[in-house]
């Protein structure tokens, strides 16, 4: 699938060649055929398909904003749009998921995106299933379930794994991990050791695989107060390394000043199978003041005033540093998705400010080595 989705956005690569700087591209056109959906929304499950951006679910705010009262939508469509040299998106319903549904995770495998948990009007999911194109539509073939109904959690794919940890069991955060071998399905979702510190919802994550051993790292993610713990927004790191069976600390993103940095409610994906890029996240004292007490006019500011976190960051495990690579408003965002291979990603919708979705799909295009 590499070298399809890198053929296909040929001429937005070609132009970073002799440059040092990440082209940042949006894109123009998003699904229409649900209502509402044109409005945009966040936590979708999306991913790539033989060169095809597959987009599914999510959710928004179609009326009143909720500072109003305004309800939650989920959606159920499942989309795709080919990527090419071109700027715009020429969206394509192909089937629904099984239900309507938002806050899961989605990897992109071999055999297609595998859909995990998330949660819907009716409450949270155990459902997995692995969403595949047959004929120009949608499969959605079911996988083992989860041991629980998990949202707001983070995963990430490699070798032949698929790694999850974090988010809400209950309604409540947690500490838990787990891995699926697409290789034992028969064995289902096995526990992994719980991770040290604080709980993290919507924390972001990445898998890389060598000779059979996996490590696993986590950053971000945040948690109100439940039973006796206090408020946590986390900006550290931490690595699972199934060679020792341990966690470990690793750094936490920084901007270019050297001020730590939340992804919690970011995203993050592997470059290169090397490196991990990450955008999006909240602003750490902003939201961090919202856990202890939400402010009565809260909603009521701009979405410049909440600070989203503008940075295109990338990580280098060999050397365990963080580097920023753009500063941009295009990627400020938090329940984005962010998928690609090799050196181009697509940031997908999510929020400007919480309750405002975003409509817009970015290409982020980092120049050739």
């Amino acid at each position: 699938m590499r070298n399809v989705f890198l053929a296909a956005c040929g001429l937005a690569a070609t132009a970073c060649n002799g440059t040092n700087q990440v082209q940042v591209t949006p894109l123009h056109g998003f699904p229409c055929d649900e209502e509402g959906i044109a409005k945009g929304v966040s936590a979708c499950y999306a991913g790539l398909i033989d060169g095809q951006l597959v987009m599914a679910g999510g959710c928004n705010f179609p009326g009143l904003p909720p500072r109003l009262g305004g309800a939650k939508k989920y959606y159920d469509g499942i989309y795709t749009a080919q990527l090419s040299g071109d700027t715009a998106l020429v969206w394509r319903r192909v089937g629904n998921l099984p239900a309507p549904a938002a806050y899961g995770v989605s990897v992109t495998t071999p055999e297609g995106i595998v859909c995990i948990g998330g949660n819907n009007a009716e409450g949270q999911l155990d459902t997995v299933f692995c969403l595949s194109l047959e004929a120009g539509h949608a499969d959605t073939n079911p996988l083992p379930s989860l041991p629980a109904g998990i949202d707001n959690f983070t995963g990430a794919f490699a070798g032949r794994c698929i790694f999850v940890a974090g988010g809400a069991y209950d309604g409540k955060a947690d500490r838990k991990a787990l891995f699926l071998d697409l290789d034992a399905l028969d064995k289902g979702w096995q526990s992994l050791p719980d991770f040290p510190g604080p709980r993290r919802t919507q924390p972001v994550s990445a898998l890389f695989e060598r000779e059979g051993e996996y490590t696993f790292y986590l950053w971000g993610g945040f948690a109100g107060a439940t039973d006796g713990d206090p408020v946590t927004l986390s900006v550290d790191g931490l690595k699972y390394e199934t060679a020792t069976g341990r966690w470990t600390p690793v750094a936490g993103p920084k901007d270019s000043e050297g001020v730590d940095v939340c992804l919690g409610g970011g995203t993050a994906a592997v470059m290169d199978g090397n490196k991990v890029v990450a955008t999006g996240g909240v602003d750490k004292d902003i939201f961090y003041n919202a856990l202890i007490k939400l402010p009565e006019c809260y909603f009521e500011h701009e979405p410049e005033w909440f600070n989203f976190n503008r940075n295109i960051l990338v990580y280098d495990p060999a050397t365990d540093t963080w580097s920023v690579a753009a500063h941009t408003s295009e990627t400020a965002r938090a329940g984005a998705v962010l998928v690609g291979e090799g050196r181009i990603f697509a940031n997908i919708c999510g929020e400007l400010m919480p309750g405002v979705r975003s409509p817009q799909v970015t290409l982020i295009t980092f120049p050739a080595k």
